[in-house]
């Protein structure tokens, strides 16, 4: 089990905080945790095939940005993505629904972060782990697939030059 994963368990425990917990601190962390799991997941398999060093998987996975990422996504889900190659192989409905999920997942998150006049409850934070583990679970059925590897690499590059 990888960090994303380990994120994704975290989040649903801090989805139901207990009496002696601070709620609304826990709730937060939740929907932060939701999508850092799922940025986890993406930039994970992402790197996967990494054959350099510890040290230079590191610098690699640290090459992702958030709004690089949340771009490409966001012209996945909305259809009008152009990947590497030439033809673009289809895009799978799992493949529109993870990169959807993550635009909503990253919004969300900065709400839990950064408004602190939002009050979350219990029901708001677990709809951000269940977008969350759909993703994880669409992911999942497409991530050897040629346009989940072609996500991939958007997601670390940016689009493709016209």
């Amino acid at each position: 089990m990888g960090i994303a994963d380990d994120l994704l368990i975290l989040a649903e425990h801090l989805a139901n905080p207990s009496l002696n917990h601070p709620e609304q601190a826990c709730l937060r962390r939740s929907v932060s945790t939701s999508y850092y799991a799922l940025f986890h997941l993406l930039v994970g398999d992402a790197v996967r095939c990494w054959n350099g060093s510890a040290g230079a998987r590191v610098g690699l996975e640290r090459a992702f940005g958030h709004d690089n990422m949340k771009k490409v996504s966001q012209t996945v889900a909305h259809g009008c993505w152009k990947g590497w190659s030439d033809p673009l192989p289809a895009v799978p409905a799992e493949l529109k629904s993870v990169a959807e999920a993550f635009v909503s997942l990253q919004q969300a998150r900065h709400q839990a972060d950064y408004n602190n006049a939002k009050t979350w409850t219990r029901t708001a934070a677990r709809e951000q782990l269940d977008i969350a583990q759909g993703a994880f679970q669409d992911w999942r059925k497409i991530q050897t697939s040629a346009a989940a590897n072609e996500y991939s690499l958007s997601l670390l590059i940016g689009k493709k030059r016209d």
